[in-house]
């Protein structure tokens, strides 16, 4: 990604408050697919 054309200061912040947000929700779902994957081989046991 090229960052060819010049961020104001609020829209690097806002592009930083939007990365934190992701990596949060990106962090919550593979704790709830890793949960539930050892779900299913506890089960299969």
């Amino acid at each position: 990604m090229s960052n060819y054309y010049h961020l104001t200061p609020e829209e690097k912040m806002r592009k930083k408050k939007r990365n934190k947000v992701l990596i949060y929700i990106s962090f919550f779902v593979l704790t709830v697919v890793v949960s539930g994957a050892l779900t299913l081989l506890a089960n299969q046991m």
